[in-house]
């Protein structure tokens, strides 16, 4: 978000861009609208067609220019929750600075409980999964954790938010905020390494200022010794994260691991750079759901074509959202599933989260989620 209010993007893109359309190839918004940014920038964006972008940024990563068209519509996003164009209560469920949420519900009802990891006692090394892998994967979590207890001696455990589901709403204050908190809470632990899981994270932290004196490194950097080699003859194919699309930190790591480590893997049409969103970027899957169900197949269809038959993301979100797609005979991983030889079942996800909700009990936990 750095710079999103104080740079007017509509103006940029009517003055430079072309036209060209390059920038609407897989992009969904673009392709239904069928216009061009600079169109698009000239009449204005309305508030429904911010809310329809992913906010993916392959816009920028394929534009001959170097022109970000999503900032346009990340911007109009804040702009329509100041105007009141969005009724917020609407979406409170996925505030993460609110003390119910779906999360919250989910870990609540199935027992999710981290109670028995270090919180409280100061340490060097902190350990930050992402409130999505904490909330859906905890036995992947707690492995994780295990592992980094080998090497680091005592580590926190953070189940902080970065606050990137604040920002694609439309809040960034609020979403500073929870940045601000996490921050304060490490300097008051101790810490001096942050070992992140998220992408989303990862990229959160490592372009503020704030965090500079916080040595940050992925959980890939921090394993490597602790990965297991393969002992199959799958073939896997790397979905690429939206947020890792113009560094490429994890892009790297994951496969140099999974090379090192001896698993045979192949390139999908859309990769590093180019990759197409999984649907879950820019909360897509609840504005625009049937895009978002597009994205997860196209994905799906890639990693098929591409002869593998397990499809890999670094990206728990990402994860999730392919792993809706129930029907296909692609397989559906986390990478360190695959690096820690620790099997999880990501299709069962959707329906344990839809269950929580059936029923008059359910609909008691239901209201919850909009209760003031």
């Amino acid at each position: 978000m750095v710079g999103l209010v104080a740079k007017e993007w509509k103006k940029e893109i009517a003055e430079n861009c072309l036209g060209c359309g390059e920038c609407a190839e897989s992009c969904r918004i673009l392709t239904k609208l069928a216009e061009s940014p600079v169109d698009i920038a000239t009449r204005g964006v309305d508030s429904a067609e911010a809310y329809g972008c992913a906010l993916c940024g392959k816009c920028e990563a394929v534009c001959s220019l170097g022109l970000s068209p999503f900032r346009m519509f990340e911007q109009r996003r804040v702009e329509a929750v100041k105007k009141g164009e969005i009724d917020l209560n609407e979406y409170q469920y996925l505030f993460p600075d609110r003390k119910v949420t779906v999360m919250s519900i989910f870990r609540d009802y199935y027992g999710i409980d981290y109670s028995e990891l270090n919180s409280s006692t100061p340490a060097e090394t902190a350990f930050l999964p992402g409130c999505t892998m904490l909330t859906y994967s905890p036995k992947l979590t707690k492995k994780v954790y295990s592992t980094l207890a080998q090497k680091y001696e005592n580590p926190l455990f953070f189940i902080d938010c970065c606050g990137i589901p604040m920002y694609h709403i439309g809040l960034p204050e609020r979403g500073d905020k929870l940045k601000a908190s996490l921050r304060d809470r490490a300097q008051q632990l101790g810490v001096k390494r942050l070992v992140v899981a998220c992408p989303n994270c990862y990229y959160q932290f490592t372009k503020e200022a704030a965090f500079q004196d916080l040595e940050i490194i992925t959980v890939y950097e921090a394993l490597q010794a602790q990965f297991i080699t393969s002992e199959g003859d799958a073939i896997y194919a790397i979905h690429d994260s939206c947020p890792d699309r113009f560094v490429g930190v994890y892009a790297k790591q994951v496969r140099e691991a999974l090379d090192c480590k001896g698993f045979q893997r192949v390139e999908m049409q859309h990769y590093g750079r180019d990759s197409v969103c999984c649907g879950s970027s820019g909360q897509l899957g609840h504005f625009r759901p049937e895009w978002s169900t597009e994205h997860e197949v196209q994905n799906i269809e890639e990693a098929k074509e591409a002869g593998a038959d397990t499809l890999l993301a670094y990206c728990h979100a990402c994860v999730l959202n392919f792993g809706n797609i129930t029907d296909s005979k692609i397989k559906v991983r986390h990478v360190l599933n695959t690096l820690l030889g620790f099997g999880e079942n990501y299709d069962e996800v959707k329906g344990k989260a839809a269950a929580m909700f059936e029923g008059e009990a359910g609909y008691e936990l239901y209201l919850q989620l909009f209760a003031d």
